[in-house]
């Protein structure tokens, strides 16, 4: 074992702390001694430093046959803890495949995915058309046991002043429609970044997983390679022909898929206000004016 391999990457560590107060600093002070306990159990040797994601950290490994794979250890929390047993119903189909899983650490030990070509480094309509193909395999109707996703967001949704009113607005409306439609197990931030090849195959990681309509997941491919839509007066056509695509591919209804799209739209924007991200605020504002009819 390499003790460097070890250290917590300080801002990694930083960012937990700051989002998590002192809990998280335990948690960061807690996980060179927890990670080493999960090698010795899993008979794993460590290949590289780990690559910090916003909550959760990951190591190269080698299994006592020499097989390479992935330990993931994240803080645990209601994003974060429906994961192994997500992965577990997907069993490699669409998905990361999850070979051992240790829940009360947060701790997974999955395949080992080519992690420098995600799906942001293929053409758009070929990542578009994968995407679609994926979350097909992923929304399988065996949900039960996660969150229920509208009212996930909805619990920590405090909007300001600026956009209290439109989603109140909206609100009924989207209710309604998630309410009335079939549910399905949801990856929770299926976007282009998340979905990294296995051989000549693509699989999904990192899902946040929750329950309810399948056009609840198509927002976050709206959001990411936003750059690449056409630019000036062609950029709301852009978003609604990305979208209509993705709609056909995956045999979503198009009034519930628009209907999401704008509300989750105005949340973005909500929060993009109040953290004074004006970038994410800008992509939000546009997805929310493309899908208004």
């Amino acid at each position: 074992m390499t003790s460097d391999f070890l250290t917590v990457p300080a801002g990694f560590a930083a960012r937990t702390v700051q989002r998590e107060q002192e809990a998280g600093r335990e948690w960061v002070d807690r996980l060179p001694g927890l990670v080493g306990q999960l090698l010795r159990g899993w008979e794993l040797t460590l290949v590289s430093p780990p690559v910090a994601g916003n909550v959760g950290l990951v190591w190269e490994v080698r299994r006592r046959d020499g097989s390479p794979c992935m330990l993931k250890v994240s803080w645990r929390d209601a994003e974060t803890k429906g994961e192994a047993e997500a992965l577990r119903r997907w069993r490699g189909q669409g998905a990361v495949r999850l070979i051992e899983s240790h829940d009360d650490a947060g701790a997974l030990l999955l395949e080992r995915l080519d992690a420098g070509t995600s799906l942001t480094s293929a053409p758009m309509r070929t990542a578009v058309e994968v995407a679609a193909r994926l979350l097909n395999l992923l929304h399988v109707p065996e949900w039960s046991g996660f969150d229920d996703a509208l009212e996930l967001e909805s619990r920590v949704e405090a909007p300001g002043a600026a956009h209290r009113g439109r989603l109140r607005e909206l609100r009924p409306a989207v209710e309604q429609a998630f309410r009335d439609s079939p549910h399905v197990l949801l990856h929770g931030d299926f976007h282009y970044e998340n979905v990294l090849r296995s051989g000549t195959e693509w699989r999904a990681i990192d899902p946040k997983p929750s329950h309810g309509p399948a056009e609840w997941d198509l927002v976050p491919l709206l959001r990411n390679r936003f750059a690449e839509y056409p630019g000036g007066s062609r950029l709301l056509p852009g978003i609604r022909d990305r979208l209509d695509t993705l709609i056909a591919a995956t045999g979503s209804d198009p009034g519930r898929a628009y209907l999401f799209a704008r509300y989750r739209a105005v949340q973005d924007a909500d929060y993009a206000r109040r953290t004074a991200d004006t970038g994410f605020e800008e992509v939000a504002t546009a997805i929310e004016e493309a899908t208004t009819p």
